[in-house]
């Protein structure tokens, strides 16, 4: 069987696999592709990097393939949410939170159009939305060297929406969705969403709204590109978290949904981050991209970057607003932070001088308030109060005896 053919039946079957959890009638499918993310012929350039794709041992043979937590998917990880359906103070909130912001972008066809393009990249591909990251001259470069398919590395991991190979049945939502079974804002309140439609795509189908499964394929996608490109790490993880308030905006998601979504998202970033095969390709796209986009730049990435502005003049406030929109306490404010234990290598790409104890360190003392809704207090750790775009972009200072403090 030939290279393209074999990782072909392998997106095949992944995507055999993911559809077969979800009812048809209840969300757009997508065609599965002629030929794999990655897999595409590329546009050669004289004095330009050689695009080089992965191969078919690359498509398989990854333990991330199954989620490390209970039942191979990430239920645990938010199944307090459970308990928040009692509360009718929190579910009023959840639902008048959405509606305001829904309506509140009424009018506002930059912001409608954008939200649009998000929901679209389930199936189209994150790569080219989320390369506003990197700001305004470099995301010119990363869309260019996208649209001439020289980034095949890049694009078979985290590019092709459902196909990308970093995702994959076990961070779907699917079956999570189904397991919660909580009806979307649009059905609930339908007098009351704005429904932001376009002719091309139906972005109100009626899945389940719990987790939000667009919140955590853009969280998983940026906190990777976030790890492995750590200059731009804030503004990956801010850019993540638009997209997910996107899902507010289209009245698809309740704030809930999305702060769920972001947790299953970087409990499934952490899975992938830690599978030693999954962590070497990821590098070899890391390289690809610097590669590329020095060339195109003419200098350093980090030179280039400082050409053209940023995405966000403030990325971890807006990913620190976004953890708990406008919820209050419902638990013990008091609660000590527990990292979880997947997460601390998520600061290797900032910190890679440091021990994992110490990023642990960086985890908890840039942590989030505890008892917000969702926070989980036992022994596995709160994936609800991680901060990585605060952890990212600490100012540290190490002790003689190897202890971590923040700066200011």
């Amino acid at each position: 069987m030939s290279h393209r053919r074999r990782a072909a039946a392998t997106v095949a079957v992944i995507a055999f696999t993911a559809l077969c959890a979800q009812p048809a009638q209840a969300i757009d499918l997508p065609s599965v592709p002629a030929q794999p993310p990655g897999q595409e012929t590329p546009v050669h350039h004289d004095g330009a990097p050689v695009p080089v794709s992965f191969g078919p041992q690359d498509y398989v043979g990854y333990i991330s393939d199954v989620s490390s937590h209970p039942h191979g998917i990430y239920l645990d990880v938010i199944d307090s949410f459970a308990e928040l359906r009692d509360n009718p103070d929190v579910m009023n909130s959840n639902l008048e939170q959405v509606i305001a912001i829904n309506d509140a972008a009424a009018g506002n066809l930059w912001r409608i159009q954008r939200a649009q393009a998000d929901a679209r990249a389930d199936r189209d591909g994150l790569l080219g939305p989320v390369a506003d990251a990197l700001g305004p001259d470099l995301a010119v470069h990363f869309r260019d060297a996208l649209a001439e398919n020289r980034l095949p590395k890049t694009r078979m991991l985290l590019g092709g929406g459902w196909f990308a190979r970093a995702g994959g049945p076990a961070s779907s939502t699917f079956v999570e969705k189904e397991i919660f079974a909580n009806p979307r804002p649009f059905v609930v309140a339908p007098e009351r969403i704005t429904r932001y439609v376009s002719a091309d795509r139906n972005f109100y189908t009626t899945s389940k709204s719990f987790p939000s499964g667009h919140t955590n394929q853009a969280t998983w996608t940026t906190t990777l590109l976030a790890v492995i490109l750590p200059e731009f790490g804030p503004q990956f993880l801010a850019r993540g978290s638009e997209a997910g308030e996107h899902r507010l905006v289209m009245g698809v998601h309740y704030p809930l949904d999305v702060i769920g979504g972001r947790m299953t998202g970087t409990a499934a970033a952490a899975d992938r981050w830690n599978d030693p095969k999954m962590r070497a390709n990821l590098r070899a796209a890391a390289d690809e991209i610097r590669a590329e986009l020095e060339w195109r730049c003419g200098t350093t990435l980090a030179e280039c970057a400082k050409r053209g502005g940023a995405y966000s003049t403030d990325p971890v406030g807006q990913y620190t607003r976004r953890m708990n929109y406008g919820f209050t306490p419902v638990g013990d404010t008091s609660s000590p932070m527990v990292v979880p234990q997947a997460a601390p290598d998520l600061l290797l790409g900032a910190f890679p001088e440091l021990s994992y104890g110490q990023r642990a360190e960086i985890l908890r003392l840039t942590a989030g308030p505890a008892g917000m809704p969702l926070d989980e207090t036992g022994p596995a750790g709160s994936w609800q109060r991680l901060n990585l775009a605060a952890a990212m972009a600490a100012e540290i200072t190490v002790t003689p005896d190897g202890q971590v403090r923040l700066r200011g």
